[in-house]
């Protein structure tokens, strides 16, 4: 085998994952920890969105038999109050939350838990590429996270303009994101290369 082949095969990987790390783990980053201003009618519909926990537990609630259902009044009341306070003004939240609301607004099931999952996959999932740890896994988890962020945040700013019409803001995010797509999808099908934890642990289940 050639140098440059070899290169191919055994370096390629390895700095796909460093490019692939280098966009989604600070995009992760400013999804969980950064904050912006929302408006009273969304930050009112994050709210009672609740948390992901809140979420679960509703669903697993809804399947129980009507007799096995715990009813929390005070909670809810609780809960109304706490909106009600918070009704005006500036409502300072993650960032995340904006990904959230488009998911809502297109009808994805489960928008609070597709929204954590994406952002966490990033963040996560950042830290784990670069070593090269269940490469694939988290590469289809960024692809899938990928196309949500060019179909439900990228999409509706570039439709029916033409590219040299696109704002230099909307194009960087357009570029990134379709980097993020392709890498992750190069990811899948290679796996993770000779340097990674994937082939040292995973040798001989043919890892990469």
């Amino acid at each position: 085998m050639s140098l440059s082949q070899n290169a191919s095969l055994q370096l390629a990987p390895l700095i796909a994952r460093i490019i692939l790390v280098t966009i989604v783990l600070p995009a992760g980053y400013v999804s969980l920890f950064r904050t912006s201003n929302f408006t009273s009618q969304d930050a009112a519909r994050i709210e009672a969105m609740g948390t992901p926990a809140t979420m679960i537990e509703n669903s697993v609630e809804k399947i129980k038999p009507v007799a096995l259902r715990v009813h929390t009044t005070g909670d809810t009341d609780k809960d109304k109050d706490e909106s009600e306070k918070s009704s005006a003004g500036d409502h300072s939240m993650r960032n995340l939350n904006h990904f959230i609301l488009r998911l809502d607004d297109s009808k994805v099931p489960q928008p609070l838990i597709v929204g954590w999952v994406c952002a966490i996959a990033e963040l996560v999932g950042g830290i784990v590429l670069l070593v090269g740890l269940f490469t694939r896994w988290f590469a289809l988890l960024l692809l899938i996270g990928g196309a949500f962020h060019m179909w439900l945040m990228i999409w509706p700013q570039i439709r029916g303009a033409l590219p040299w019409d696109w704002q230099v803001g909307t194009m960087h995010a357009f570029a990134t994101a379709l980097t993020t797509v392709f890498i992750s999808f190069s990811l899948v099908l290679t796996g993770p290369g000779r340097f990674s934890l994937d082939r040292l642990l995973f040798a001989k289940h043919d890892a990469d």
